[in-house]
């Protein structure tokens, strides 16, 4: 009968692996990632079965802090990983999370960080990771330990040796029948427990009330799930004890990390079978955004103070918001599959390729327990080539800094280019080879045919109005500073007489439009002002409200004439026009660009030993 026992007792494995042939693993520590980025990995139980050499990850929880109000929180039930033969992934939900009224990790401190115990030390406890995570998880999970730490008990990390943190990890007995009832009572704690679940369970239980969730299929099932997760904390299930990715990096001797940095082709032979062996299939992956955010952000990059002076302009951007905040959007890829190839030699690039047999984008709203599916694709497919001295230990391929020489006889190659788009290409070259920078080069395809659901293509219209209009604007900004410019600038003495016979007729023009009663008023007032000696003042001010009605005639005649220049009737055919015949199309439509990496970081000192194999 098998069954699986875990612990740190060699005697507890010894005896599984005689009777059952099944390491099972938990209470884990998490993984901290202090790198470029700063984020907290859970993976709440392990089974490793050696009969069939797989691999199983239960309960994986993902929390990644972007930036300061960006944050990527994602959750995956189970991984399945068969050696030499695949992984799988079943459902992966992902959410971006911005603004600290969404994030978990948002107000992480690490300034409470004790650098000097992460140096000596595996395993840590209440670092400001497990800090910010458990305070983000309250009301989800209870963890008394840490937060002792939260009410002020302790306030900075503590170290704890290996061998500690490997007691921390659960034993169960080794006896066949109560393992394998220990084993599956943990098994569904983790099932059950996950937010995962939690939120199925949720959109479930709405869905039986008269105004609840209507789902047609899974699909829709997913997209409700991603929204309820939003609204959960980046890591529900944060462990008591962490290790750092710096600190795992650190771990071998001096003498073998020297030796693996002199050895780049071994790390290559080992990558190289890793990746064709292990080819990915992905049940879905379901990415999940506030609309809120995706408002605010519209705001920040696009509207910005435009409408401050635009009524129409104000009236598009309440009625965007309007649209996107009231609610949650997600894209969702099903049936993903993934290969990666990694060469043996450094001559050819590293190539990833990623196959999506469905894309589907959802907009629900949580409050009104309403979903609707607003585009879908025929499926797409990227692929993603990588210069293999991106690896680590391959600094010694890696092009050499560009010396002024270099960046001359480039800039000669784009004076004597044959031609626009061979000239576009060397520009392209000299940027970035100023820039000290190469190129992941990125393929995106999408398979035609296209829907769309009437309220994306009125959000379109509408999106598509306001920037024409912005651009409008801009380019009338532009020339009137230009015009206010040039009549800044000093007129010649032999100028001065003709400008003032110009100004004279135009003053006289301006006079003539106004009306007879106005024209009466003011002759009177002039030959009572000549009695009085007061005509000067009078003209003055006769100036000064002409000049005021002209300018405010002007501004309005140019938000009229940047209005006119959209119409909107016209932007609606255009959009209803193109989506009516991409819901017909047949065949790719694609993207090819380069993400730029900056070269500088990945170079070595020159001090470094030479290499052996390179």
């Amino acid at each position: 009968m098998p069954g699986v026992v875990s612990g740190s007792s060699w005697d507890s494995i010894l005896t599984l692996l005689r009777t059952t042939g099944r390491i099972a693993l938990f209470n884990l520590p998490a993984l901290e990632i202090d790198t470029d980025v700063d984020g907290l990995f859970v993976i709440r139980g392990v089974t490793f079965s050696l009969s069939s050499f797989t691999l199983v990850a239960h309960g994986i929880e993902l929390g990644l802090k972007l930036t300061d109000d960006i944050e990527l929180a994602m959750y995956v039930d189970e991984v399945v990983v068969q050696f030499f033969r695949s992984i799988d992934v079943g459902d992966v939900y992902a959410n971006v999370k911005g603004g600290k009224f969404e994030m978990t990790l948002g107000d992480l401190d690490l300034t409470a960080d004790d650098d000097a115990s992460s140096e000596t030390s595996v395993f840590l406890d209440d670092t400001p990771l497990l800090r910010a995570a458990t305070a983000g998880s309250r009301g989800f999970t209870d963890r008394p330990m840490l937060r002792e730490s939260l009410t002020g008990g302790v306030k900075t990390m503590r170290d704890s040796s290996a061998q500690a943190g490997f007691n921390m990890v659960e034993s169960l007995s080794p006896d066949d029948n109560i393992a394998d009832k220990q084993y599956h009572e943990r098994l569904t704690e983790i099932r059950t427990t996950s937010a995962v679940y939690q939120s199925r369970q949720q959109v479930r239980q709405k869905a039986k009330g008269e105004n609840g969730f209507k789902f047609d299929n899974e699909n829709d099932m997913r997209a409700a799930v991603s929204a309820e997760l939003h609204k959960l904390p980046s890591i529900p299930h944060p462990p008591n004890r962490s290790v750092r990715v710096t600190t795992l990096q650190t771990l071998a001797p001096p003498y073998v990390r020297s030796f693996l940095h002199r050895l780049p082709f071994l790390l290559r032979l080992l990558l190289a079978p890793l990746s064709y062996f292990h080819p990915i299939s992905i049940s879905s992956i379901t990415g999940n955004g506030s609309g809120q955010w995706l408002s605010a952000l519209l705001q920040q990059q696009v509207f910005k103070h435009h409408t401050e002076h635009n009524a129409e302009l104000r009236r598009i951007h309440r009625r965007i918001s309007h649209w996107l905040a009231d609610a949650n959007f997600c894209m969702q890829f099903t049936d993903v599959s993934g290969l990666g190839q990694v060469p043996l030699s450094t001559l050819f690039d590293i190539v990833a390729y990623l196959k999506f047999s469905d894309v589907m984008a959802y907009r629900t709203e949580p409050e009104k327990n309403t979903i609707r599916q607003v585009v879908r694709l025929g499926g797409a497919d990227a692929t993603f080539t990588i210069p293999s001295y991106l690896l680590p230990h391959h600094e010694h391929i890696i092009p050499a800094e560009p010396t002024p020489q270099e960046e001359h006889e480039l800039r000669i190659e784009v004076e004597q280019a044959d031609g626009l788009p061979h000239e576009v290409q060397k520009e392209k070259e000299l940027e970035k080879l100023q820039k000290d920078e190469t190129n992941i080069t990125m393929s995106v395809h999408a398979s035609l045919p296209l829907s769309c659901d009437q309220t994306v293509l009125n959000f379109v219209a509408a999106l598509v109005k306001a920037t024409k209009m912005i651009e409008a604007e801009k380019e009338v900004e532009v020339i009137e500073q230009t015009s206010g410019k040039e009549q800044e600038t000093p007129a010649s003495p032999l100028s001065r007489s003709s400008t003032a016979d110009n100004d004279k007729d135009s003053l006289r023009s301006r006079s003539d439009s106004k009306d007879a009663s106005g024209f009466k008023t003011f002759a009177k007032n002039i030959r009572q002002n000549l009695k009085d000696g007061t005509t000067g003042t009078q003209i003055k001010e006769f100036a000064k409200e002409l000049h005021q009605n002209t300018k405010d005639g002007l501004e309005k005649t140019k938000r009229t004439m940047v209005a006119g220049m959209v119409n909107d009737r016209w932007i609606a055919k255009i959009v209803g026009k193109t989506a009516a015949m991409l819901q017909k199309a047949q065949g790719d439509v694609g993207y090819s660009g380069g993400i730029p990496v900056p070269l500088a970081p990945y170079r070595g000192s020159a001090s470094l030993p030479s290499k052996i194999l390179p």
